[in-house]
C-alpha cells in the first residue's frame, strides 16, 4: 500500500494554485522527508500560472523545484484531458533529475485520446497513471472493456476515481474485485476518494484490508485540502498505516506542512464536508453545482436538493454553469400580481423619506448619526433580510428562503416577502420576485438592490442607506463567510455600484453611513 500526496495539485483548486515558489519547493521537500511514496507536484498545462503557481508548462519547470539531494519518493504531475491540458507531444522526454510519472485523467468519451496520449508519454520514458474520471458511472461491462485496453497498454497504474465523492464501501470493493481479477498483475491499482460523504478515510481502510498481491496506491492531501468537500487527509492515512500495517511515514513532518503552509491558507479559504456537498454526492452530481447554489446565499438545504434533483441524470456529472443558472432562476421565479401589495406599501410609506438598514458594521460604529437621523426625519424604516432590535423597523424585506428560516418567529413589523418564498406570516406583503431582480446575473437577486427596485414603484421623497458597508474579503455585508478572491470581490462591488447608479437615476439615493458603493474610484 503506497500513499500519493496530491496537495499541490488537487489542493490548488482552493487557492488557484498560488502557493508561492518557495512554499511549493518546501512542501515537496517536507513530503519527501515524511517518506511519502509518490508526490504530485501540480498540473502540466498549456495555461501555466507563473513561478508562484503549481501549474507548470514543462517537466523542466518542475525539476527546478524538486529536492536537490538523493530522493526516495517518486515525483509526478497531472495532465487532465479537457482541463487546460498540455499536449504530451510538447513535453520533453523524461529526465532522471525530474519527474518520473504522469497522471492522465479522462472522461469516458476521451478513452481513445487518453490511450494515444499515454503511449506518447510512455515512449518518452514516463510512468503513466491512467485515471478514468467518475469510475462509479461506468457499467461493469464498460469497466471491463477499459481494463482490457489497460492490459494492452500496460501503464504503471490504473485508478478507481471517486470524482463525485459518492461511493460507499460496497461500491469501492465491487470495483476493486472486478478490476483486480481481470487486470494484469504488474499494473498498480489506485484509489482517489473525495470526502463528500465523509467516507474517504473509511474507503481507504476497506481497500487496505483486502487480501491481494497487487500494489495499491491511495491518494491523499495534507489536511484533506481539495475542492469542495476535500480529500482523504495525508496525516490520517499515514498514521493509520503506521499503526496497523507498518511504521513507514514521518507524520510529524506532515504536521509541519500543515502548521507552516496549510493553516494560513485555511484561514482564508474553506474546504471540507458540508451539507450541500453531501446532497450533491447523494445524487451523483458534480460538486460545482452545489458550490454555485451555496454562493447564491438565498437557499435552504431542501431548496438546494430540489434544484439538484431537477438536473437530468445524464447531465449531472459534467458541470454546466448555464444550466444551473437557468434552473436556479426557474426555481426562484414565482410570477404574481403584486399591484395591491405595492399600493399598500406606497400608502404606508406616505411620501416620507425611507431608511434602509443592512447588517454592516457601520450600524454600530455610526449609531449616533443613525439615531439622530431617525429622530429628525422620522423616516419609514425597512430592514433587509435581518432584524436589529436597536433600530425598530416599520417593515422587514426578505428575499432569501434561508434568511426567512433564520428569522423564525422574530417580530418583523410588516414582512415584505418576494414571491419565491413560502407564506404563512400574518400581515405579509407579497411582491413579484422577477420584477425586483435586475439583468446582471452575478448580483441579480442582491437583496438591497431588489428592495430599491421595488421602492422605485412605491414612491417616497428619498432613500437613505445605512449598514450597506459592502462586500469584503471572506465577509460580505451580511457577515457570511465567502470563498472569493479580491478580484471577484472588486467585480461584485463594481456591479452593485453600477446598479445603484442606475437606480439613483430613478429615485434619490444617499448613503447615511460609509460604504464602498459610495466610492467613485475603481476597487484595487
Amino acid at each position: 500500500m503506497k500513499i500519493l500526496d496530491c496537495t499541490l495539485r488537487d489542493g490548488g483548486y482552493i487557492n488557484h494554485w498560488q502557493f508561492g515558489r518557495n512554499t511549493i519547493a518546501a512542501i515537496l521537500d517536507k513530503l519527501e522527508q515524511a517518506r511519502i511514496d509518490i508526490i504530485e507536484c501540480g498540473f502540466l498545462t498549456g495555461m501555466a500560472g507563473g513561478q508562484d503557481c503549481s501549474l507548470f508548462s514543462s517537466a523542466g519547470a518542475i525539476a527546478r523545484l524538486l529536492p536537490q539531494r538523493a530522493r526516495s519518493a517518486m515525483f509526478v504531475a497531472m495532465i487532465a484531458i479537457g482541463e487546460k491540458e498540455l499536449d504530451p507531444a510538447k513535453l520533453e522526454p523524461r529526465d532522471k533529475q525530474g519527474i518520473q510519472g504522469i497522471r492522465l485523467t479522462f472522461h469516458q468519451p476521451e478513452i481513445a485520446q487518453a490511450v494515444a496520449w499515454a503511449e506518447i508519454l510512455m515512449d518518452k520514458g514516463y510512468r503513466v497513471f491512467m485515471q478514468p474520471v467518475g469510475t462509479v458511472l461506468y457499467t461493469d461491462m464498460a469497466l471491463l472493456q477499459l481494463v482490457e485496453q489497460m492490459n494492452r497498454l500496460r501503464p504503471y497504474a490504473f485508478y478507481i476515481v471517486d470524482t463525485l465523492g459518492s461511493m460507499y464501501r460496497n461500491d469501492v470493493s465491487h470495483r476493486f474485485y472486478l478490476i483486480d481479477k481481470n487486470m494484469a498483475p504488474e499494473i498498480h491499482l489506485g484509489f482517489h476518494g473525495h470526502n463528500n460523504l465523509q467516507l474517504a478515510f473509511s474507503n481507504a481502510q476497506v481497500l487496505g484490508k483486502i487480501q491481494t498481491k497487487r500494489t495499491l496506491i491511495v491518494d491523499s492531501s495534507v489536511y484533506g485540502m481539495g475542492r469542495g468537500a476535500g480529500n482523504l487527509a495525508t496525516e490520517l492515512i499515514t498514521q493509520y498505516i503506521n499503526k496497523n500495517i507498518a511504521s513507514r511515514y514521518d507524520v510529524s513532518a506532515i504536521m509541519d506542512i500543515y502548521d507552516e503552509y496549510i493553516a494560513p491558507i485555511r484561514k482564508k479559504y474553506q474546504w471540507g464536508y458540508s451539507m450541500p456537498y453531501h446532497i450533491a454526492a447523494s445524487h451523483v452530481c458534480h460538486p460545482n453545482y452545489a458550490t454555485y447554489l451555496i454562493n447564491r446565499q438565498t437557499l435552504t438545504m431542501k431548496d438546494i436538493e430540489k434544484i439538484i434533483q431537477s438536473i437530468p441524470e445524464k447531465d449531472r456529472v459534467i458541470y454546466d454553469q448555464d444550466r444551473i443558472r437557468q434552473l436556479y432562476t426557474q426555481f426562484q421565479s414565482r410570477k404574481i400580481d403584486d399591484t395591491a401589495a405595492v399600493a399598500e406599501l406606497t400608502r404606508r410609506i406616505g411620501g416620507r423619506n425611507i431608511l434602509l438598514l443592512a447588517p454592516g458594521e457601520s450600524l454600530t460604529t455610526r449609531r449616533e448619526a443613525i439615531q439622530a437621523f431617525l429622530e429628525q426625519e422620522k423616516p419609514y424604516v425597512i430592514s433587509v433580510n435581518f432584524v436589529d432590535r436597536r433600530y425598530p423597523a416599520d417593515a422587514c424585506f426578505i428575499s432569501s428562503h434561508r434568511r426567512l428560516d433564520m428569522l423564525g418567529q422574530e417580530r418583523l413589523g410588516t414582512a415584505i416577502l418576494t414571491s419565491n418564498l413560502p407564506g404563512g406570516r400574518p400581515d405579509c406583503l407579497y411582491v413579484d420576485y422577477d420584477r425586483c431582480t435586475n439583468s446582471d446575473e452575478l448580483v441579480s437577486d442582491n437583496a438591497g438592490l431588489m428592495l430599491l427596485k421595488l421602492l422605485v414603484r412605491c414612491g417616497g421623497k428619498a432613500v437613505y442607506l445605512a449598514g450597506f458597508d459592502g462586500f469584503h474579503h471572506r465577509h460580505n455585508w451580511a457577515g457570511e463567510d465567502r470563498e472569493a478572491t479580491q478580484a471577484e470581490i472588486a467585480g461584485r462591488r463594481s456591479r452593485i455600484r453600477r446598479q445603484l447608479r442606475r437606480l439613483a437615476g430613478e429615485m434619490p439615493i444617499a448613503f447615511l453611513t460609509p460604504s464602498v458603493y459610495a466610492q467613485e474610484e475603481p476597487d484595487v
